[in-house]
């Protein structure tokens, strides 16, 4: 484990939650805290994604913001994108000044 300083919390599960986790630790060989906090990261990571990806749908952010609300590279989320079927915005503006430092 790394140097991360953890919080103790409570969280109520259903049964077959806890059950699938408890097996899923069994076949990872791993403690079931271990595999709840792996699951729980990875279950946050996809919840900014998608709500990055439907802000960015609506016209409210940028490209530029949904990198910075995501922590993911610029290239994962352009794959994220197209992953999605989320078409990628392109503002007239932006290849206005494209075009002006293509041209200089």
């Amino acid at each position: 484990m790394n140097n991360l300083a953890f919080k103790v919390t409570t969280l109520r599960l259903p049964n077959e939650t806890v059950k699938v986790l408890e097996d899923l630790a069994k076949m990872l060989q791993r403690e079931k805290s271990d595999v709840m906090r792996e699951a729980l990261q990875i279950g946050v990571r996809e919840m900014k994604i998608r709500l990055a990806l439907d802000l960015y749908s609506e016209g409210k952010i940028s490209f530029g913001r949904m990198v910075e609300l995501t922590s993911l590279g610029y290239r994962e989320l352009f794959l994220e994108l197209k992953r999605r079927n989320v078409p990628l915005r392109y503002g007239e503006e932006r290849f206005s000044e494209e075009v002006k430092q293509l041209v200089g």
